[in-house]
């Protein structure tokens, strides 16, 4: 048994250092060609590293003409507000669901689930038109409300918490004569921060990405960061050691999230698998 364990760790970690490898390599020229110059750029190969890497003029260019820091603060905004109403109504369907039973509860849960199948292209038609009828289009509440939506995951997230929150503290709020609504905000929620930091973290590094939604309801005058990267590859013809910068700056929030918040995602997705 010792000598199928050892085997058994040493195939593991290798898999885990060939995986690394295999998602770094294309990281590795990115860098490269961030820090280099145009000339440089142009004379070296793209797995040669640059003569510095104090060269900052790439991503100062990056963030001035491409008016970053202004799509920053667009995303930041959309993000805020859409991810707090998002995790807020997912957290009050999944209490519904896990403390209350009604009539077509079943019904309910199997259509938040079909809504997994239904491609987002299909209904966005229907959707602009009605946007553009209460005249949101070209503004920032468009996206927000889009994404403010409420999904199965999150709310099999939120349920799998619930589980771990005892009803008993739900009757003894409601012994003491809180509403429902009063045990929820003031008791049940709180308790479910691990859930909901992990919402958080998922939905919104796939939010920080989305280019179709921002695209086609904002104007170039309210742009989130992925549309404002995808002008560098448009008409401005811009060098692709810009580029570079600018693809790397925008991979720093993300980065710095994953970082501090990891054990959140790891503990609400294994939570999720067991539901």
């Amino acid at each position: 048994m010792a000598n199928e364990s050892t085997v058994y760790k040493v195939v593991r970690y290798v898999f885990l250092v060939l995986a690394s490898i295999f998602v770094f390599i294309p990281l590795i020229p990115l860098i490269f060609m961030a820090f280099k110059t145009g000339a440089e750029y142009s004379a070296t190969s793209v797995l040669e590293a640059p003569k510095s890497f104090l060269n900052f003029y790439n991503f100062s260019y990056a963030m001035r003409v491409g008016n970053l820091g202004k799509a920053f603060l667009n995303t930041a905004i959309i993000l805020t507000i859409s991810l707090a109403l998002q995790v807020t109504g997912t957290a009050m369907v999944a209490y519904v669901l896990n403390r209350f039973d009604f009539c077509g509860k079943k019904v309910v849960k199997i259509l938040f689930t079909l809504t997994m199948f239904i491609p987002v292209v299909a209904t966005q038609n229907l959707i602009f038109r009605m946007m553009y009828a209460v005249k949101l289009v070209n503004t920032m509440w468009s996206v927000i409300i889009l994404y403010s939506g409420v999904g199965i995951v999150g709310i099999y997230i939120m349920l799998n918490q619930l589980d771990s929150i005892s009803k008993e503290i739900d009757e003894a709020a409601l012994i003491d004569g809180a509403g429902f609504f009063r045990t929820f905000v003031q008791i049940v929620f709180p308790l479910m921060k691990p859930a909901c930091t992990t919402l958080i973290i998922i939905n919104g590094i796939g939010l920080y990405n989305d280019f179709y939604i921002p695209n086609l309801y904002l104007n170039r005058d309210v742009q989130t960061f992925t549309v404002a990267l995808y002008k560098f590859f448009g008409s401005m013809a811009t060098p692709f050691e810009i580029v570079a910068a600018a693809i790397i700056i925008g991979m720093i929030p993300i980065m710095i999230v994953f970082i501090f918040l990891q054990k959140y995602i790891y503990n609400g997705l294994a939570g999720s698998v067991k539901m």
